[in-house]
């Protein structure tokens, strides 16, 4: 275990080699990101210890996310910048790693064809990411819970407790409803101008503050409608009580990355 590999951050066609160059950008543990070309594909990396980043010691280290947070960051950032240089990027998610430039030059030459497709499909695309969260500040008061409400106040404590018990299975009930109701709207709106959605499956949790997440493909020339689009749902009335984000331009991960790939011989 000596010497330096090859850490890959994404795929991209060769006529970006130039742009990726001149842009003299610093990736993980401040290593100079390269592009190493064969035929019309080329892999951007840059190089990493071998110490660090061997199968066993990365593996440790991933389950420290004090190590893992601002490696993971450089990642995306490098990502990020690749996009704004090439018209077409495949990311590889977090710790593709190869022995040499032969590897990464090997990784391209065997999927010639399965990289030239992706990059076909994203080609003057973007990945964006819509989120809405429940701002937490509003319940609802009206119609059966307000019912509730006014039980309550009269009942006795046995039976105030019980009542009590009844109003917040109530206001889950119906924050479930608008929360489905706010989602699909979003997902209607978006999808009217994306080539693709994806709703991400979030974890059930009646306590936590999301509701829905999206990934969104869409041309690079839609970007100020999409924000126009994520705006307007924010602010309509439907969505009151709610936050309507949106995060982006990214490579397309979820649309054209590729899982990584741990330390991989030439």
């Amino acid at each position: 275990m000596t010497g330096e590999l090859r850490y890959l951050y994404a795929v991209a066609n060769a006529n970006a080699e130039g742009a990726i160059a001149a842009a003299n950008l610093r990736g993980i543990d401040g290593g100079r990101v390269e592009a190493i070309v064969e035929g019309d594909l080329l892999g951007a990396t840059s190089p990493v210890l071998a110490s660090e980043y061997e199968e066993e010691p990365l593996n440790e280290r991933l389950q420290d996310l004090e190590w893992l947070a601002p490696r993971a960051a450089s990642h995306q950032e490098v990502n990020g910048r690749l996009l704004e240089l090439a018209n077409a990027v495949i990311p590889l998610s977090f710790g593709a790693i190869y022995r040499d430039a032969d590897g990464v030059r090997e990784l391209l030459r065997t999927r010639a064809d399965d990289f030239a497709d992706r990059l076909r499909a994203v080609e003057g695309r973007a990945e964006w990411i819509v989120s809405i969260e429940r701002d937490g500040s509003t319940a609802p008061t009206g119609g059966a819970v307000g019912a509730l409400d006014a039980e309550i106040a009269t009942a006795a404590p046995g039976r105030a407790f019980l009542l009590g018990k009844r109003r917040d299975e109530v206001i889950r009930e119906e924050r479930r409803i608008r929360d489905a109701a706010v989602a699909e709207e979003a997902w209607g709106t978006i999808e009217a101008i994306a080539e693709r959605v994806y709703r991400e499956p979030l974890i059930e949790d009646p306590t936590a503050a999301a509701i829905a997440r999206f990934s969104v493909l869409a041309h690079r020339d839609r970007e100020v409608e999409l924000g126009d689009v994520v705006r307007r749902l924010g602010a309509s009335g439907a969505s009151e009580g709610y936050r309507v984000r949106l995060s982006g331009p990214w490579p397309a991960y979820r649309f054209g990355g590729l899982p990584s790939e741990r330390v991989a011989s030439a």
